[in-house]
Formats: C-alpha cells, structure tokens, sequence
C-alpha cells in the first residue's frame, strides 16, 4: 500500500514516525515522503525502509497518486 507522508519532520510527525517503527507498520507500506523545501533530496529511512527521493508537496498529483 502506498502510504504519502506530509510533516514527517515537525514535532508531532517525529512522534508519528517513532511510533510507527515500534508498531512495525513500514513492513507494510510503501512510504512516499513529501516536502516544501527539499524535493529531490534524500528521503529518510524508518523501519528499515528506503524510500524514493523526497517529492515536491505542493504537487497536487503527485500527492494524489
């Protein structure tokens, strides 16, 4: 399952991450990171999960797909 991830860095949505690594949930999804300011870097790795570069999220389709 494709699973977008918009505010994975702000506080709350560090927490968001931690607990998903203690709860395993990347096992079963496909992490897609979105950003305002730094599409095309480097997405991170939770869970053990590489992810593509990091997407533009102010792109209406792609945050649809």
């Amino acid at each position: 399952m494709k699973v977008g991830l918009v505010g994975w860095r702000g506080m709350v949505g560090s927490v968001l991450m931690q607990r998903m690594v203690e709860e395993n949930d990347f096992a079963h999804i496909e992490p897609f990171y979105f950003s305002t300011s730094n599409a095309g870097g480097e997405a991170p790795s939770f869970g053990g999960k590489t992810a593509p570069a990091l997407m533009e999220a102010t792109d209406i389709t792609s945050l649809k797909q």
